[in-house]
């Protein structure tokens, strides 16, 4: 299949000096109410073995059930389709304010002529699925959570997180089905000095409503909601795991919590590997949980290795599956001009 050249895009340097930054201070921020290497960071082997076995069936879950809906789009096959779900989970753990979300949909466009528009229509679909199972676990959970300063932050952080994915999912919804809204808007602004960008932008929602009509056969859906339940349910049980070898006495619903609770997190673009707002999200979690002796203990010890296990993890599988479909990272990252033609 011929491959599509893809765009080289200019990485924003200036963007990802500011999130440096911000990454650095945040972790400055936390370091009085959480040491990011503790003093005593080791565990029992078994427990990291236990818990990189876990590990594997996350990371291939995720990486397999956008499959169902991407091959409403294009005949990709499914080893495929999870190689370049780990190289695009890589490049969004690793590079900061989300830019690693282009990732997947480049590569697609570089090995099927499957427009870049018609795939974000795939990762918008995910995004926003994924933040409605994040709230709903934290909704399910929370109940036992402290009614003091901090709780009630982090309910706020909900709310608003479940509002943004509603309105988000509500666009998506009216993109699909009106069109038309699209282009009145479009008519409105796209004059002036506006016209260069709401052109760019016209082209791109032309493409992304595309993607949104085929999604919407309801034969891609079964796979894809029991592949992303099946995903977070081994995140959960991961995340148990790990803190209760720890020595941080939690059962699956205090786990559930602090996974909404660092996801929740999450949702804030940080800086390079999601430095600093990952510790703070889990830091909220496990104070809601187990109160801030057990965050000063084995707490400290928790997050130091669901942050060293979760990057080291998804940054080996996503060089592993690189290497295996030989993938050009100038192409994940926007960077290749290459017009050659070559087998998928």
């Amino acid at each position: 299949m011929a491959r599509v050249p893809a765009r080289e895009m200019p990485l924003p340097w200036l963007r990802i000096a500011i999130s440096c930054v911000l990454g650095a201070a945040l972790v400055a921020a936390l370091w009085p109410l959480m040491a990011a290497i503790p003093a005593d960071p080791w565990i029992a082997p078994e427990v990291l073995l236990v818990y990189a076995a876990l590990l594997v069936p996350f990371h291939l879950i995720r990486a397999a059930r956008w499959w169902f809906l991407l091959q409403r789009l294009g005949p990709v096959r499914l080893p495929e389709s999870i190689a370049m779900g780990l190289v695009g989970y890589m490049w969004i753990a690793l590079l900061p304010l989300r830019l690693g979300e282009l990732a997947r949909p480049l590569l697609v466009a570089h090995r099927h002529a499957i427009a870049v528009g018609r795939t974000l229509a795939v990762v918008a679909v995910e995004r926003v699925f994924d933040g409605l199972v994040v709230v709903v676990m934290f909704a399910l959970t929370q109940s036992g959570a402290p009614q003091d300063e901090l709780g009630t932050a982090v309910r706020l952080g909900a709310t608003i997180t479940s509002i943004f994915f509603g309105v988000v999912l509500a666009g998506l919804v009216v993109l699909a089905r009106w069109p038309g809204v699209w282009a009145t808007l479009a008519r409105m602004f796209g004059r002036g000095a506006l016209v260069g960008v709401v052109t760019a932008a016209d082209r791109l929602v032309t493409q992304l409503r595309e993607g949104l009509v085929e999604l919407s056969d309801r034969r891609s859906w079964p796979g894809f909601v029991v592949g992303t339940l099946a995903y977070w349910l081994c995140n959960v049980i991961g995340t148990w795991q790990l803190a209760r070898g720890c020595g941080l006495p939690i059962g699956l619903a205090d786990a559930a919590l602090v996974t909404a609770v660092m996801n929740l997190a999450m949702t804030i673009p940080g800086g390079p590997a999601q430095l600093g707002v990952f510790q703070g999200g889990v830091a909220a979690g496990v104070l809601l949980v187990a109160g801030r002796e057990a965050l000063d203990t084995s707490g400290s010890v928790f997050a130091f290795w669901l942050y060293a296990g979760q990057l080291a993890s998804i940054t080996l599988v996503g060089l592993v599956a690189g290497r295996v479909l030989d993938i050009r990272w100038d192409v994940a990252l926007g960077r290749s001009s290459d017009k050659t033609a070559g087998p998928s």
